[in-house]
């Protein structure tokens, strides 16, 4: 009768689990869910770069719009300007140059916010003088 006991008794302890094996479980959560959430801060920094980014091309795109608009040939020189797009303001900075070919001039306009120290996005473009009749 005593050796009926003792199995009862062994099957009764292995039911749950040790400390140890818990503090384990926990500990590779722990892991696991930090690596989780860096890895969604990282998407949310990314999102917000490309965010900002999208929206400078956008100024940018503008810009060039506005300088083919108001001449076909445009004007030597560099002009900045500071825009209000959505709800945020840009500084642009719209440059025309000659180029080694006398009816063709190469545009660069940088788009930046204010307060940045580098352009957050760069455009090149160029504009091609019509053949005179």
């Amino acid at each position: 009768m005593v050796s009926s006991w003792t199995g009862v008794a062994a099957m009764t302890r292995q039911r749950g689990f040790t400390l140890i094996e818990v503090l384990v479980a926990l500990t590779i959560f722990g892991v696991i869910a930090a690596s989780v959430l860096r890895t969604m801060q990282e998407s949310v920094r990314t999102q917000a770069f490309l965010e900002e980014r999208l929206a400078a091309s956008w100024v940018a795109q503008q810009v060039l719009a506005e300088i083919r608009v108001r001449s076909p040939w445009p004007p030597l020189g560099e002009k900045s300007e500071r825009v209000m797009q959505g709800q945020g303001e840009w500084l642009v900075t719209a440059s025309v140059e000659d180029t080694n070919e006398p009816r063709l001039r190469h545009i660069t306009i940088e788009v930046m916010r204010p307060d940045g120290e580098n352009p957050t996005y760069s455009l090149d473009a160029w504009a091609a003088q019509e053949p005179q009749p």
